[in-house]
């Protein structure tokens, strides 16, 4: 029979043991760091995405103000960006892909009777990277639209 004091010696032997303590909380740790990382990625991400598509929706609204000045254009403005504008915008974005934008609206009635013109933007999330991983969080993204207005006169 085991004396009391033997098996609390043994026991405070074995609270002092920290053998695999560091490989515990690295086990326990390391899931949660990469999980904080991927989430500051998709973030990231998302905002890159977002403020890409306001500044395409800024450079076409600068874009139509040309247009809408020169008196030899005739035509929609907005069919005029979307065909020929918005593809040179995106060929060098890093975070947006042309096929994904919705086609421009036809704006036949652009500039307003106040000068002003009007451009909205319209990019799908679905299928990118940060969809996929906003799934994987519950988080749907769907589209990004985003509107910019500039005054031709």
């Amino acid at each position: 029979m085991m004396s009391d004091h033997s098996f609390i010696g043994s026991l405070q032997r074995f609270k002092r043991r920290e053998d695999g303590v560091v490989t515990i909380e690295f086990v326990l740790i390391f899931p949660l760091i990469l999980l904080m990382l991927a989430l500051i990625a998709f973030v990231s991400f998302a905002i890159a995405a977002q403020s890409e598509v306001q500044q395409v929706a800024f450079e076409l609204a600068r874009f139509g103000m040309v247009l809408a000045d020169t008196p030899s254009f005739s035509g929609d403005i907005c069919s005029k960006l979307d065909a020929d504008y918005l593809p040179r915008l995106i060929q060098n974005s890093v975070t947006l892909s042309a096929a994904d934008f919705r086609p421009l609206s036809a704006c036949p009635n652009q500039p307003d009777s106040n000068g002003v013109f009007t451009v909205a933007v319209t990019y799908d999330m679905a299928g990118s990277f940060a969809e996929t991983f906003s799934e994987f969080l519950g988080v749907r993204l769907g589209e990004i639209t985003r509107q910019a207005a500039v005054i031709v006169n």
